[in-house]
Formats: C-alpha cells, sequence, structure tokens
C-alpha cells in the first residue's frame, strides 16, 4: 500500500506563515513553542529532518522532539517555565556528553545540538542552529 506523505520541509515552509502568526512572539520568548522553533530553524535554512517526539525524562521532563540538521542531532524541549529549562541545561550538556555540542535555554525552551556523527568538523551547523535558536543574525562569512 503506496501513500503520499509530502516530507516534513514542505509541511514546514507551507506552515510558516501560519505559525509565525499563530506560534510565538520573537519579542517574547516566553511565546514561542518547540514547533515555532522548527519552522524558524527551516526558515533559516536549517530544516530538522525526521523530527519526533523524544522523551524528555532525561532532560528534566521537556516536551521533547529531536532530528538532524545536515547530520547534527538537535533536541527542542519546551518546558512549563524559564526556570525548569535553565535548570534543565546541565542535563543537557550531559546528554551532549563527549562530543561537541551545546544545550542553551532561552525563554521555556531548551536546544540540545550534539555532533555524535563527526558532520561539522568547523561548527558551521551548530553555530547556525544556536543562533537561529537565540533570534541572532548569522554570522557572515570572513
Amino acid at each position: 500500500m503506496r501513500t503520499n506523505r509530502l516530507p516534513l520541509r514542505v509541511v514546514l515552509v507551507a506552515m510558516a506563515p501560519l505559525l509565525a502568526c499563530t506560534g510565538g512572539d520573537a519579542a517574547n520568548p516566553s511565546s514561542r513553542t518547540v514547533d515555532t522553533v522548527l519552522v524558524e530553524l527551516a526558515t533559516a535554512g536549517l530544516v530538522v529532518e525526521d523530527a519526533r517526539e523524544a522523551d524528555g525524562a532525561a532532560l528534566g521532563g521537556g516536551a521533547c522532539k529531536r532530528g538532524l540538521v545536515r547530520g547534527v542531532e538537535v533536541t527542542l524541549c519546551r518546558y512549563q517555565d524559564p526556570a525548569a529549562a535553565r535548570a534543565a541545561e546541565p542535563a543537557g550538556l550531559t546528554v551532549v556528553g563527549e562530543t561537541t555540542g551545546t544545550a542553551l535555554a532561552r525563554g521555556p525552551l531548551l536546544l540540545v545540538v550534539a555532533d555524535r556523527a563527526g558532520k561539522d568538523r568547523e561548527g558551521k551547523t551548530i553555530d547556525a542552529v544556536t543562533r537561529a535558536f537565540l533570534q541572532r543574525p548569522a554570522r557572515t562569512p570572513s
């Protein structure tokens, strides 16, 4: 049996205008959702492929989704408040472990990025993902 399923990339790009209007306010990080951040990343050319619900128990019980951006593991979690997201940062770093990565909280959201496969040797993907998450401009090539 064959089903016609659109790739997540197509769905996210198509939903971007709707989610941008209803999913969060850039000036108010507390209003952003995991899905809003996924759309923001896709808009910045950083599509989170195969984004799926993930168990947030190891990250302080957040509601999480995990996927890959250019081979780099990206996990986004939402917590009940900003303090809970900040408290989960050390657990995020534990999840990153000995690989290159980071864990950053902004508002009620936590971003955990880990280059487990060694795909981002120069750190450009990790930098781009963290900048998009923090809503900072991309670096210009030097």
